[in-house]
């Protein structure tokens, strides 16, 4: 299981915050499309 900390989820929710990647583009990897998901959603929501 991967958590925010992660530094996989860390990469990807940067490349996607970045606009280089897409949430459709994240690898189906154990919850990595829902661990990147919630940072994603976490930093829009504070911005």
């Amino acid at each position: 299981m991967l958590t925010k900390n992660s530094i996989v989820a860390k990469v990807w929710a940067n490349a996607v915050l970045k606009g280089d990647k897409t949430i459709d583009e994240v690898p189906n990897l154990s919850n990595l499309i829902a661990i990147v998901t919630l940072i994603v959603e976490e930093v829009e929501v504070s911005v």
